[in-house]
């Protein structure tokens, strides 16, 4: 495995699912630093990465929706780290809503964590990347970008096609100050927020696939891994396709 040695990371939503897969990841390939930034259980996450690898890892409680703690959250890690050098945005929010029971205010709601909140923590990265002349920012969208959302809120599909979006429109703007900005648009994978689907749900995710089973949060880290690593110098802008052939582009 590649190294990452002297870098450090912000993953959001890391202290569970993908984002603490990624966590693991990175540790593993020594990374100096990582800032786990989650809304809850954010400092026991930190904690087992630091007992289990040699990296400095922080929890912050963050609700990334909030410009004021991502700011915060961002401002700590630098204050202690003096640098960031990748950024997954991965924390977001799946409710099962349908149609008819869509409200402005759950609407946004959705929007703001999935797409606000990886914007607001980019914004909040860029000026420190710029500085050091590199970078990497990973957006967690989904295959709900490309299909609509399956069985979770409307806005879910809508906010991770945002992703997708903003990650073209970046990787445009910031490819000369060496910061690569691409975007993974996952499958069914299982996680504790797929399991909350139900399980004819899951089944349908399942049979979906080619491949007849839901991919691991190890499988969508081995692919962030990809991207922040000196594996993929010549990738920006891109969507990796990560779904067991359940959606052929």
């Amino acid at each position: 495995m590649d190294k990452l040695t002297d870098q450090v990371a912000i993953i959001t939503g890391g202290a569970v699912g993908i984002g603490f897969a990624v966590a693991e990841v990175l540790a593993e390939a020594d990374i100096a630093g990582i800032v786990i930034a989650d809304i809850e259980n954010a400092a026991a996450a930190a904690a087992d990465i630091s007992k289990r690898f040699a990296t400095d890892a922080v929890g912050i409680t963050t609700d990334v929706a909030d410009s004021a703690q991502v700011e915060a959250m961002v401002g700590e890690a630098i204050g202690k780290f003096k640098r960031v050098d990748i950024l997954v945005n991965n924390a977001g929010i799946a409710p099962s809503v349908s149609w008819d029971e869509v409200t402005e205010a759950n609407w946004r709601h959705v929007l703001d964590v999935n797409l606000n909140g990886a914007f607001l923590c980019t914004l909040a990265v860029l000026p420190t990347m710029s500085r050091q002349k590199s970078g990497r920012i990973v957006s967690i969208s989904s295959v709900g970008a490309f299909l609509g959302s399956v069985c979770a809120h409307p806005a879910y599909g809508v906010s991770k096609a945002g992703l997708i979006a903003m990650t073209k429109s970046l990787a445009k703007a910031y490819a000369t100050d060496g910061i690569l900005v691409n975007a993974i648009a996952p499958g069914s994978i299982d996680t504790p927020l797929s399991r909350t689907f139900g399980e004819a749900q899951l089944q349908e995710f399942i049979e979906a696939s080619p491949m007849k089973r839901q991919g691991t949060a190890r499988e969508l880290a081995d692919a962030v891994f990809y991207l922040v690593s000196n594996r993929s110098t010549y990738v920006t802008g891109a969507t990796l396709h990560i779904n067991g052939g359940s959606l052929l582009v």
